[in-house]
């Protein structure tokens, strides 16, 4: 895949598209990847350069499987837009707000982790209820093979388990609501509200993959133009750089290609 920074010139060319919106992932892309999920901090760097594009850009967004309110206090940038819950959930005037589609899930979701409750015996697994979702991460496992099998067999066992989403991702399963809610429509529907002409998506894992083919499908459906630029590591997935339009390695090389984004969007302001 075709490596970002010998491709500059394609963003500049975007970037005079405007409105030019930029959209990030959050965990791998712009914060490390940490042992727990509460260890995980965005970077300072990107935290300042996405304060000075939010002034620049008609859209600074960021997007994550983690809950609204949680990803706004983690990037700590007033005025941006936040989206949690793998798109399903978005800060609005001062409070989380669950799209309509998933504000019965709760109970649900609450259910769900007490009937795992049990995999907290063993060493290393972490379950997070999030509210419309939840994650059950075992990244600490000393076995994560088995651990991820163990997971499994538990949510096989759950009646409350059936007819959700299950998405694996790096060292987590996810637990979503079967709707047709994700990163991908949040993507979609912040390109129409903002009546977009150009953007990019940084994302480093597979629910990121919806929203680098929203990303090419505006390009199709809409006069936008647009980059879906996959954040690579060690763990990352082939689906997502088999999708991305260029790559970027880790989250020092996001560091430096927000700087570049800071610098030439002043330039062409």
């Amino acid at each position: 895949m075709p490596y970002l920074f010998d491709h500059l010139d394609l963003i500049g060319g975007a970037l005079r598209q405007t409105p030019f919106g930029l959209i990030t992932d959050i965990d791998g892309t712009i914060s490390k990847t940490a042992p727990t999920p509460q260890q995980a901090e965005v970077s300072p760097r990107c935290q300042r350069y996405l304060s000075a594009l939010y002034h620049q850009l008609a859209l600074v967004a960021a997007i994550s499987g983690r809950p609204a309110g949680e990803v706004r206090n983690m990037v700590g940038v007033e005025g941006i837009v936040y989206i949690g819950n793998h798109g399903l959930e978005r800060w609005v005037k001062g409070h989380p707000q669950l799209h309509e589609e998933v504000r019965d899930y709760p109970g649900i979701i609450k259910a769900v982790t007490r009937e795992l409750a049990p995999l907290l015996s063993r060493e290393g697994i972490i379950i997070e209820d999030k509210g419309a979702t939840a994650s059950i991460h075992y990244r600490l496992c000393r076995e994560p093979q088995a651990a991820r099998r163990e997971i499994m067999t538990a949510l096989g066992k759950s009646t409350h388990a059936r007819g959700l989403r299950i998405i694996h991702e790096r060292m987590v399963v996810d637990l979503l609501p079967p709707v047709k809610l994700d990163k991908g429509t949040a993507t979609r529907d912040l390109i129409r509200e903002y009546n977009l002409r150009g953007g990019i998506y940084l994302g480093d894992d597979l629910t990121d993959i919806d929203a680098f083919r929203a990303v090419h499908a505006a390009a199709h459906d809409l006069k936008f133009q647009g980059f879906a630029i996959g954040i690579t590591s060690r763990e990352m997935p082939e689906h997502l750089a088999r999708e991305a339009d260029f790559t970027l390695n880790g989250v020092e090389d996001v560091e430096r290609f927000l700087k570049w984004l800071t610098g030439t969007a002043e330039k062409a302001s």
